[in-house]
């Protein structure tokens, strides 16, 4: 079997991180959990420690992607085979998490596939979704069906071939277009679409960083010998 860990990049998330690692636990145990507490200024770090999982603290706010990134490196640090990212807001179900690790089986990148529509997902997060999904799948050749939702799943050996200097929510699409470009095989597997009352973290800023990722992307070929 192999070994998993589940990464949770967290910020201000007092209220449901306590609830999403409870139903994270019933699939991988706590101490394979992993939460990056983001710079929160509530009670995140203490209510994820108090769960015992691991926790990882940054003292200011850095973004997503450093956060998964931190995550990601002590995970490959402590030898584990699988990861799976989610994130802290109760917008992806624990209970998916054994539907990634079976298309592990035939995929080196699982990424959940939520539905895409106005009627499912704020209208500016349909726009979004559908531009850069639509342009990753012209630049790697690959479909891509779903380039912005979080709820994934990586083998080891992906996260150790490429790599993201990103921090924002511009990471998930380096990584995906780095992955795709590098050979690795990119699955989608259908999720439950779950949008609750928080604010969208989502900014026009974070679309412009999604175009600097893509034309750099563009810089040069990537393969299973570069990192970058």
């Amino acid at each position: 079997m192999p070994k998993v860990a589940v990464a949770i990049p967290a910020y201000n998330a007092a209220k449901t991180i306590g609830e999403v690692v409870s139903q994270v636990s019933k699939f991988v145990s706590y101490e394979n959990i992993f939460v990056v507490d983001d710079g929160s200024s509530d009670q995140t770090e203490l209510i994820a420690r108090e769960k015992g999982v691991w926790v990882l603290r940054h003292a200011v706010r850095k973004g997503k992607g450093s956060a998964l990134r931190d995550a990601a490196t002590k995970i490959l640090e402590l030898g584990y085979d699988l990861v799976i990212t989610l994130d802290s807001d109760l917008q992806h179900d624990p209970s998916e998490i054994p539907n990634f690790v079976s298309a592990s089986e035939k995929f080196d990148v699982v990424i959940g596939k939520r539905t895409i529509s106005t009627e499912r997902m704020p209208v500016h997060r349909f726009m979004s979704n559908s531009i850069t999904t639509k342009l990753i799948s012209l630049r790697t050749g690959v479909k891509i069906e779903d380039s912005q939702c979080g709820y994934r799943l990586y083998k080891a050996e992906v996260l150790r071939t490429v790599d993201s200097r990103c921090r924002h929510y511009d990471y998930e699409s380096d990584i995906l277009l780095k992955a795709a470009l590098a050979g690795f095989s990119v699955g989608f597997i259908p999720i439950k679409t779950i949008y609750n009352d928080l604010k969208s973290s989502i900014r026009v800023i974070d679309i412009l960083r999604f175009v600097k990722v893509y034309l750099k992307s563009f810089a040069g070929a990537h393969d299973k010998n570069r990192t970058s």
